[in-house]
């Protein structure tokens, strides 16, 4: 039952967030996202040109320590 409350909430969530967001992109202007470079969790590094054509989802956490 919790798991199913968790769930609902979640989805609540990304359909409020995702109901200003509009894909109609002939009136409004897209831009670039600038290039950054960030550590990974295997010790190198990763540049958001690495996947320059392709989509991205960014996924930033907090670690402990």
């Amino acid at each position: 039952m919790k798991h199913t409350l968790f769930v609902v909430s979640m989805l609540a969530l990304v359909l409020a967030a995702c109901a200003g967001i509009s894909s109609d992109t002939s009136s409004s202007e897209v831009s670039a996202a600038p290039d950054f470079t960030l550590p990974n969790a295997l010790g190198g590094e990763v540049s958001l040109s690495d996947y320059a054509g392709e989509p991205v989802f960014l996924f930033f956490h907090m670690a402990v320590g």
